[in-house]
Parts: structure tokens; sequence; C-alpha cells
């Protein structure tokens, strides 16, 4: 939220070419600094900072090998929501949609009550409440 870090995602053959979220951070002369995988294998575009430190991403329930290099493997997966902590990587599970979805951009409300997102089949946007 503050453009101090940097989410992103990668693939290597070290995880069978599956997308892995990293977080970096992005500032002055800390650019680069602070590199860290948070083992999470998703692709960023799938996540939004709820504050400084945590993070909600859609998280495929299964990947197939390549992903990373050829996303239209996953569309077919069904997305759970993940609570993740950047600094000491801790993962919650917060919700299983009813429904099967492929979350694309995420948003918190203003609020912090609600989290928006849109399923990439239907193009449709949906909400799950947090609080």
């Amino acid at each position: 939220p503050k453009g101090d870090r940097l989410l992103y995602s990668v693939y290597s053959s070290d995880n069978n070419m599956k997308p892995l979220l990293w977080i970096v951070n992005a500032e002055g002369d800390n650019i680069g600094a602070g590199r860290k995988s948070l083992n999470v294998e998703t692709w960023a575009h799938k996540c939004v900072f709820a504050d400084s430190y945590n993070l909600y991403c859609g998280v495929p329930e299964n990947l197939e090998e390549g992903a990373g290099l050829f996303p239209e493997l996953a569309e077919n997966s069904r997305d759970q929501f993940y609570q993740i902590d950047t600094r000491t990587g801790a993962k919650k599970l917060i919700a299983i949609p009813d429904g099967s979805f492929n979350v694309s951009d995420p948003i918190i409300s203003n609020d912090g009550h609600y989290l928006y997102f849109t399923d990439e089949t239907t193009k449709k946007i949906f909400k799950i409440k947090l609080k």
C-alpha cells in the first residue's frame, strides 16, 4: 500500500514450473533487499495487500506442472482464499468459495470488511465477508 514493497510471482524448474509468490523491498536504497519466498503457489494478480504486511490471495487448489509458463492450465482449478503474513510467512485458509472461481484482481473495501474479486471465467464480480 505504501509502494515500498513489491509482490511478484516466478516459476522455475525448482518448483515444477508453477508460480510461486515472492516479496521484496522496492524503495530507495533498499530496492532488492529483503527478498523472500512466501511459499504459496499462485500469481501476484490473485493477491491484494490488506495492510503493509498482510495479503489476501486466491490460491488454486491444484496446479499442474508448467502452470507458471502456461497459465491456461489453471483455468479449471478452483481457488481458495488465504491470508498471508509477509513478515512470518504464516498462511491461514480464510474461505473456500461456494462455487468454482478463478480469482483475479481482488480488492479490499475501504472499511476492511469485504474482499471483492473478479471471476476470470464469467467476468463477474463477487465478494467475501472478512469481518
